[in-house]
């Protein structure tokens, strides 16, 4: 399976990196409070979601049905993410 190395320095399969993205990108256009709470949760695994973010998230297959987040999204997600509250946003997870 083709790998890709991320901006941490991760290396990930690609379909999952590809997958993962296509599901960021929808969140971040139609659920920018659930894509910043998960933002938060990968940079910080103590972070506490919000209301019923985690089942949104759920529904998105971005977190375990424990409400953890799996290693590799984590790793595309911190990756991906730039920036900070209201100026976040998504660029390639990809080292170029």
């Amino acid at each position: 399976m083709e790998t890709v190395t991320l901006k941490s320095g991760a290396v990930e399969a690609k379909p999952a990196v590809m997958a993962t993205m296509m599901s960021l990108k929808h969140l971040f256009e139609s659920e920018p409070i659930v894509a910043y709470e998960l933002v938060m949760k990968c940079r910080d695994r103590n972070h506490q979601f919000f209301g019923n973010t985690v089942d949104k998230l759920k529904q998105l297959s971005l977190v375990q049905p424990d409400g953890n987040v799996h290693d590799t999204i984590r790793n595309i997600v911190v990756s991906a993410a730039q920036g900070d509250g209201l100026d976040m946003s998504l660029g390639s997870p990809i080292k170029q």
